[in-house]
Parts: structure tokens; C-alpha cells; sequence
């Protein structure tokens, strides 16, 4: 039947990418992940993109990008700039295989927000603006055709056709991932940035609490990948760290706090205030992920 569409005008479509259609062997947590927006909103339809329909994606609806797309390094990098060709085309949202969702998007203040609103974007706010810019691509969507995508994939020709992208090219964040759509964000000129709308990251990632009441990125890690490593070794360090046990980064902060004070030492004033405000969830967090360990 027809595609149905929220009042903001975005497809009830939930896209997701997986390297292949076999999801025999996925991962128990990336299944209930996965399968928690079917039961979000059962009305949505839920489409699984594999590595061989993107590339036909790609051959369809923009064949002078495949040069790049080609030549990107990295098999993430292709899933990255993938979300952005499926949105810009199909609408609807992308979520990355390690999102869940917790309560559902189509709310006021997620895809559906009131009739005055000029948003044809929503991309979830970043948790973490330091390293990852101040959109976070794990989870996006859009109407239809949007002008702004066309920003997007204009950055991302220039940054595969420059000195430094070339060299430097293997790492995902800034050439493909957060980092193209929050430089593409900032360089709109000011009169079109309200189209891209940033969703609330404490309702719609809940990344650092592992709680959120909409969605939560469980940041499993599964995107690292460095091709030379020996060379990069920003990328390597940090997909080294993205290989240990999820917890939410607050229940590593706090229990670094708490080792802190039951030492003996005094906690800085961030931290102190950290503690006060949020300690008290720290309890909760060791009885769910059990004693936090660095090296895990």
C-alpha cells in the first residue's frame, strides 16, 4: 500500500543498513535493538538495506558520486554517506543497527513537531560536540528531496578531493560521518538553517545516561575501522576504546568519582558537582552493568 507520511511531511519509513541480508548471526543485542522499532511503530515500514543495494542506490540516483563512493577506504564510510542518499531520496528515518527505540519518534518534539515548524531535517543533537561535531549521524531523517542534503554531498566530493582528505581519508568522522553533517549544517547560509532541526539528545540518544524516553544509542562501536593504522593512530586508539563493554559514559564518570572519594582525595568542582547531581544513579548502573572495569 502507500507510504504514509507524518503532518511534518517525513515518510513512515525506518531505514537501516547491515553488510548483508543474512542477519542469522547478528548479535543478540544488535536483534532486540533492531526489532525495537518494529514494536515502536508497527504503522512504519521497517526496510533493511544490505551492501549490495546501496551501491544501486547510488547507480540510480546520483552514478557521478560513485567515484567516491568507490574509493572511500572504509566499508562505514559507505553506510555513512548511504543514510544521506536514502533520506535525501525516500525521506524517512535512518538509525543506526545499535539504536533503540524506548517510546517512539513521531512525537511533538521528534518527527511530528507543530505546524509552524520549518524543519525538513532532523538529526539528533550530539552528546558529545567536541569530538563529534554538533549533529551525530547515527540517527537522521528528512522529507523528501531536502536542499540541505545537497550541502551534505557537496562537502563530501570536496573533502575526498583534497589534500587532506586523501591522506587522511580512512577516518570516518570527519569525512563521512558526524563531522560532514555538522560542517554541512554550520555552512548553510543562516537563512536556511532552520530546515535542519537538532532532536534533543537527552530525549532521543540518552547516549552518556543510557536512558532517554524516545530512543537511546546504545554506541556499540561497531563502525571502527582504520586501514593503516601504524600511520593513524587517533583511529586506532579510538577504535581500540570503542571495542570495550558499553556502559553509559556517566556510570564511567561516576564510578571514577567514587573510587576518587573513597580513596581519600577531594573531587574537583566539575566533578563534585557532577557527583551531586547524578550519584545517585550509580547504584542503578552497577546493578545493571555490573563493576565497571577500565581495561574491559
Amino acid at each position: 500500500g502507500q507510504i504514509q507520511t507524518l503532518e511534518s511531511g517525513v515518510p513512515m519509513i525506518i531505514h537501516q543498513t547491515w553488510p548483508s541480508w543474512n542477519v542469522s548471526d547478528l548479535a543478540p543485542q544488535y536483534k532486540k535493538w533492531s526489532s525495537s522499532w518494529g514494536a515502536c511503530h508497527p504503522e512504519w515500514l521497517h526496510v533493511l538495506w544490505d551492501d549490495c543495494d546501496i551501491r544501486r542506490l547510488f547507480e540510480l540516483h546520483m552514478p557521478d558520486f560513485l567515484p567516491v563512493f568507490d574509493n572511500y577506504p572504509n566499508p562505514v564510510q559507505r553506510a555513512d554517506i548511504f543514510r544521506c542518499l536514502v533520506t535525501k531520496v525516500y525521506g524517512g528515518a535512518y538509525v543506526d543497527m545499535d539504536y533503540e527505540c524506548s517510546g517512539g519518534i513521531a512525537g511533538p518534539t521528534g518527527l511530528n513537531p507543530p505546524f509552524s515548524s520549518t524543519c525538513q531535517v532532523f538529526i539528533v543533537s550530539s552528546p558529545d560536540p567536541e569530538h563529534d561535531g554538533v549533529l551525530q549521524n547515527a540517527f537522521m531523517a528528512s522529507v523528501p528531496g531536502a536542499s540541505y542534503w545537497t550541502k551534505v554531498f557537496e562537502l563530501a566530493v570536496e573533502r575526498r578531493s583534497t589534500w587532506h582528505g586523501r591522506i587522511f581519508g580512512e577516518i570516518p568522522i570527519k569525512n563521512t560521518g558526524p563531522g560532514l553533517v555538522s560542517d554541512a549544517y554550520l555552512k548553510l547560509p543562516e537563512a536556511e538553517k532552520s530546515q535542519v532541526c537538532g532532536l534533543n539528545s537527552t530525549e532521543f540518544s540518552g547516549q552518556a545516561l543510557g536512558v532517554a524516553p524516545y530512543a537511546i544509542h546504545r554506541n556499540a562501536g561497531s563502525w571502527c575501522a582504520c586501514r593503516f593504522p601504524a600511520i593513524n593512530v587517533w583511529c586506532w586508539r579510538k577504535c581500540e576504546s570503542k571495542k570495550k563493554k558499553y556502559v553509559p559514559s556517566l556510570y564511567r564518570d561516576l564510578t571514577r568519582h567514587k573510587r576518587t572519594m573513597e580513596s581519600g582525595f577531594k573531587l574537583t568542582p566539575d566533578d563534585q558537582a557532577m557527583w551531586d547531581q547524578h550519584g545517585h544513579r550509580w547504584q542503578s548502573y552497577y546493578d545493571e552493568y555490573g563493576p565497571f572495569d577500565e581495561s574491559a
